[in-house]
């Protein structure tokens, strides 16, 4: 895996005029929600989030949190990813995206994101979460790194098998497949795609191939790492999910911590965006800025919090 060359931001300045650079690439085309979004104190914070959204998803999903986490003093970065966003929902240009490009991608807006405060955490929610994944393995500047639900597998496909189906994939033309095709196009938000290309998802699935190998080769280079996961989450592999914390852990480092939200809640994979009913930002958030804003010394308290959500939601 030829890694991209790091150059991060020189200052505060240099990512602002990174980020307007990236701001000025979303014309009439791009939905007005789903367009890079920046929550900037004025100048360097003592802490700054980068956020990695999800595939055929916007940075919408994340605005709520990302409000909150500005109010406490962050600088926040929701950076669009490549042939997302259009006003277009059946556009086939996510069908484009490969694993060099999401990985170059990643490396550019870390980049940015360095130059927003002291210290970075990056959050990434399912393909964002296997982005996550690929900062918490190789970027050493970063202080933190939230995986939440990775994209590195389906629970429709076991493990052992995710890496051969998803050769096979790329054999076959690309499928655009509706993600509920009940609805269709009804699927979703305004701001959100309601196809997959069968492409993508096997370029994903590959790449946490190449990502999981190389967890099992090194520790990882952030400081801290949260696998975050939902036990009621049936489109992602949480079998995967736990490889990679066996993985980093095999290496003797305490940097690796996990937190999974209970099956009661009856949370859905996107959890972050308030605009799905079945989101609950009153559980899904508290701990989420508790590993934010305090770390790893919050694990003990977290555990409780969890045995916590678990009485409330069968209450």
């Amino acid at each position: 895996m030829i890694q991209p060359v790091a150059h991060p931001a020189r200052s505060f300045d240099d990512a602002v005029s990174r980020i307007r650079a990236l701001q000025a690439q979303d014309d009439d085309a791009i939905h007005p929600s789903s367009q890079t979004k920046f929550w900037s104190h004025g100048d360097a914070a003592r802490d700054a989030v980068l956020y990695l959204h999800g595939y055929t998803d916007s940075v919408q999903q994340f605005a709520p949190f990302a409000e909150i986490l500005f109010e406490r003093g962050f600088n926040v970065f929701a950076p669009r990813l490549p042939h997302h966003g259009y006003k277009d929902r059946l556009t086939h240009a996510h069908g484009k995206l490969t694993a060099p490009q999401l990985m170059e991608w990643t490396s550019t807006m870390t980049d940015t994101a360095r130059g927003l405060g002291n210290t970075l955490t990056v959050i990434g929610l399912s393909l964002g979460g296997v982005l996550a994944t690929w900062v918490a393995q190789f970027r050493g500047d970063v202080e933190r790194v939230l995986i939440v639900a990775p994209a590195h597998g389906t629970s429709l496909i076991p493990p052992r098998f995710t890496r051969p189906a998803a050769r096979l994939f790329q054999r076959l033309p690309n499928f655009f497949m509706w993600w509920d095709p009940r609805v269709r196009e009804q699927a979703g938000f305004e701001y959100t795609y309601p196809r997959f290309a069968t492409h993508t998802l096997s370029h994903l699935f590959l790449f946490g191939h190449e990502l999981l190998h190389a967890a099992r080769e090194h520790p990882p280079a952030a400081h801290s790492v949260w696998m975050i996961t939902n036990e009621n989450d049936f489109a992602v592999s949480n079998v995967l999910c736990q490889s990679f914390v066996e993985a980093w852990r095999s290496h003797g480092t305490n940097q690796v911590h996990t937190y999974q939200f209970p099956r009661a809640l009856g949370i859905p994979h996107d959890l972050f965006d308030p605009a799905d009913p079945l989101v609950k930002p009153e559980f899904v958030y508290p701990p989420l800025l508790e590993i934010i804003e305090h770390g790893t010394t919050a694990s003990s308290e977290l555990k409780e919090n969890g045995n916590e959500q678990k009485k409330a939601s069968t209450t």
